[in-house]
């Protein structure tokens, strides 16, 4: 199976390839820049020496960025999305000069206008975004928890968008275990599981489900709460993640720890052991 994790980049970008890799991650994450600053960092030529190197020293082919939190497509705010274009675009850039497999953001809220609205927004951000940062990196829509003004809370919503970019080969999806649990879908009962996998066809299509982000969740099932748990430390159970995770469309998919830790910093070799253990 193709699990990495979340992983600091604290020292350089290329340190985060090296701790991927003494964690046995085979697909790492990590920041361009810090996640709650506008003003992110342009790699220059001897960071992206560095980073090329320690791509070859260690292996690693597949590698992701998570969008600074700011970012807010679905914003009425022009001077937000604005900025959240900048960003995204900065990071895309970023990564199409490593040669990142895509950026992962979230979509944001609609602060009380309509989730169509928003919904068009986004697509609209991510057409400048795509269209300033040519190349193989792909943009990648997160579902969200299902709260508030929240966009992006099911997979119709992100098969929305997707329909708003003419489906752009560079526009695909991941799905957050947690979020989707918290959302209402109980990877253990087969009917929820199977409405879940027939949405995720239906909306995006398995092909356009690049990743996904493997979390426990610290609220119940339905509770429309995101807070990711450590495994076995939530409430989706051994058999959820059992029936999801093995599942003939999902199986092949990087799957990407994005929790506490079992050290408290941050996913590690030991959360890879335990995740293991439970899908035996």
């Amino acid at each position: 199976m193709n699990i990495g994790g979340f992983v600091s980049a604290s020292g350089g970008i290329d340190q985060a390839f090296h701790r991927a890799y003494t964690n046995e991650f085979l697909v790492p994450m990590f920041f361009i820049g810090s996640p709650q600053s506008w003003n992110l960092p342009v790699l220059n030529d001897v960071q992206i020496g560095q980073i090329q190197k320690a791509k070859k020293e260690t292996g690693i082919t597949q590698s992701y960025a998570h969008a600074l939190y700011l970012a807010n497509l679905a914003s009425p705010e022009k001077s937000i999305t604005d900025k959240a274009v900048k960003a995204l675009t900065t990071t895309m850039q970023n990564g199409e000069k490593i040669g990142l497999s895509g950026v992962i953001f979230h979509l944001g809220s609609h602060k009380g206008t309509s989730t169509e609205e928003g919904l068009k927004r986004v697509a609209q951000g991510m057409r400048l975004v795509l269209n300033a940062s040519p190349g193989q990196t792909h943009l990648i829509m997160e579902n969200s928890v299902a709260q508030k003004d929240k966009v992006g809370g099911n997979f119709q919503e992100i098969g929305y968008v997707l329909d708003l970019l003419d489906h752009d080969p560079r526009a695909t999806v991941c799905l957050d275990t947690c979020h989707t649990f918290a959302s209402g879908y109980d990877y253990k009962d087969s009917d929820s599981l199977s409405m879940l996998l027939t949405e995720v066809d239906k909306y995006i299509g398995f092909d356009r489900l690049e990743c996904l982000h493997v979390n426990d969740s610290q609220g119940a099932l339905d509770s429309h709460i995101d807070r990711h748990a450590n495994f076995g430390e939530g409430n989706i159970t051994p058999e959820g993640f059992r029936a999801l995770l093995l599942h003939p469309n999902i199986i092949d998919k990087p799957m990407i720890m994005e929790i506490p830790g079992v050290n408290g910093e941050g996913p590690s070799i030991e959360d890879k052991k335990i995740l293991l253990s439970i899908l035996k």
